[in-house]
């Protein structure tokens, strides 16, 4: 991304600026919250939760993690939210499939079920999505290339892949799909990387996109010039974080999209939320703050003491701050540790130890050890709403 580019998208984030993307300019307008349709894209880290209105109806695309359900929570009640014509699921990595569970069990009305029939890494009877159906006695809709879902008279959403497997990768074996309606067009490339890509264009399955949901959190093995040059994105969204993935968003990335004429939005530079508003040809952005939540704390700092197996959580703002619903993520176990409800005043540090830990702690979790002590590991401080408020990790190299 070159330094024009990057300042002026830096500036615009940061007055929260709702930008119309054409073809040879950007110039400011109001999002129309009545258009036909619309995408959220959550920033809840290095994972995927998408909703996409079109034509009176809504559907899910991925359910981030367990533990960043809260963040799809919030969103549901801040658009009343209570019913879903669908729910499509990538591929069954726990930074995609992670919320269906709590999906499954919540009041959401869900008319159908959607997944790849190709996949690798896990068995049929284990599979997330069917899991969640499951639970509410529904089936699963499994998905191959060329079948088309009809939303309404004028839109669809059309599977292009995968068409084969991959038993080395799992993101190779992600559901693609372009969404086509005269508002403008999406590709979602859930993790899809460049063996994929290779395949669907090998095939001419992948055409020209308005919008590009970019595959692999930015990795660098994704988003190929090839692809780039198919599609021809006027925008594109990057869902990551450099906490839990260091190498994301690549630069090579980056530069391929900067190069290939795409705006680029990622969501770890952005409030909750990235809402992208299609009309007329047009595309609207709007760096979106939940209106039904308080606002994220930004004062909060995390450090990780591996020989003595602690985190400190430190206060830096000069008012204090309330940890109630926070929860401290380990890496190690895939482990949340709840905090209890207290209040940090400025200055002030809590410590989070183990049965292992050697220093007084404030709060003992019950497990042997909570941070690897030989590979990388990584800690984030997550709040009540999904939203990641601080992150660290153990000073180990990937």
């Amino acid at each position: 991304m070159n330094r024009l580019f990057r300042l002026l998208s830096l500036l615009c984030l940061s007055i929260g600026c709702l930008f119309v993307l054409h073809s040879s300019q950007n110039t400011l307008a109001e999002t129309n919250t009545e258009s036909k349709t619309r995408l959220l894209c959550l920033n809840i880290g290095k994972a995927d939760a998408m909703l996409l209105w079109t034509n009176d109806q809504v559907f899910l695309i991925d359910a981030g993690y367990e533990h960043t359900y809260s963040a799809l929570e919030t969103a549901f009640r801040e658009f009343g939210i209570t019913h879903l014509n669908g729910v499509f699921l990538t591929h069954a990595h726990e930074d995609h499939e992670g919320g269906l569970s709590h999906l499954a069990n919540s009041d959401i009305e869900v008319d159908a079920w959607y997944a790849s029939r190709i996949f690798y890494d896990v068995k049929a009877s284990k599979h997330p999505l069917y899991l969640a159906a499951l639970q509410r006695g529904d089936e699963v809709t499994w998905l191959q290339s060329g079948h088309v879902i009809s939303v309404g008279d004028d839109a669809r959403f059309e599977i292009l892949g995968p068409i084969s497997v991959d038993s080395e990768n799992e993101n190779n074996n992600s559901l693609v799909m372009k969404f086509a309606s005269p508002d403008g067009s999406i590709l979602f490339a859930g993790d899809m990387k460049e063996e994929e890509e290779q395949d669907l264009l090998a095939k001419r399955l992948i055409t020209a996109c308005d919008f590009l949901k970019a595959g692999h959190h930015g990795d660098n093995k994704a988003s190929s010039d090839a692809l780039l040059r198919t599609v021809k994105p006027r925008a594109a969204f990057i869902s990551t974080s450099t906490i839990q993935e260091p190498d994301t968003p690549a630069r090579s990335t980056l530069s391929r999209l900067n190069n290939a004429g795409a705006q680029v939005f990622i969501s770890q530079e952005l409030q909750d939320a990235a809402l992208f508003t299609f009309e007329n040809g047009n595309i609207s952005f709007e760096d979106y703050q939940w209106k039904t939540a308080p606002a994220r704390i930004r004062g909060l700092s995390l450090s990780v003491d591996v020989s003595k197996d602690i985190a400190v959580i430190t206060n830096q703002l000069s008012e204090e701050v309330s940890l109630s619903g926070t929860m401290l993520y380990s890496d190690k176990g895939n482990d949340i540790f709840p905090l209890p409800d207290i209040t940090l005043l400025p200055g002030e540090s809590y410590t989070i130890g183990s049965e292992k830990s050697s220093v007084s702690c404030d709060y003992i979790a019950n497990k042997k050890r909570i941070w690897h002590d030989s590979k990388r590991d990584v800690a984030l401080l997550y709040d009540a709403y999904g939203r990641i408020l601080c992150g660290t990790d153990n000073g180990f190299a990937e």
